[in-house]
């Protein structure tokens, strides 16, 4: 087991940002889930252990640095099928490369269709799952960030 955390999140429909300007995807995105994590980052610091992916319905599952441009295309099943392929070789990838103590999932209905067989590399990890509404996955976004937190010290 390692000392890294990975968090899984989607994108959001509400961007920040000038309209065309490249920038980071977790500073692009400024849905509830983004601005959980931004608070917990300025009153916390960005823990070194956590990793965090994004799955955008337009860009596939990326790196939370990676810098991307605003758009305006909806998580449907037919998208969420499409991307299957790549994103169970992407998070294959990276669990094999990283050890991590632990993995949230905290994905909607549409974007757990793109996960697909990814739960045959996610089963072999220790992974939470959000559940519920978005306000209870709220909630669990926040408690699981701060677990963080108390592990590192």
């Amino acid at each position: 087991m390692g000392d890294k955390y990975l968090l899984i999140i989607p994108c959001s429909k509400r961007k920040a940002g000038p309209p065309g300007a490249k920038i980071p995807a977790i500073d692009l995105y400024d849905g509830p889930f983004y601005r959980i994590i931004r608070k917990a980052f300025r009153e916390h610091g960005k823990p070194d252990s956590l990793d965090i992916m994004i799955l955008s319905a337009k860009y596939g599952l990326i790196g939370a640095d990676k810098e991307i441009t605003t758009y305006d295309q909806r998580m449907t099943p037919e998208v969420a099928k499409h991307m299957l392929g790549d994103i169970y070789r992407l998070l294959a990838n990276k669990l094999t490369i990283n050890k991590y103590r632990e993995v949230m999932v905290n994905l909607g209905k549409q974007y757990m269709i793109a996960l697909g067989e990814s739960h045959d590399v996610l089963d072999k990890q220790k992974v939470r799952y959000g559940s519920g509404g978005i306000g209870e996955r709220n909630k669990q976004l926040k408690e699981w960030l701060l677990s963080i937190y108390k592990d590192s010290f």
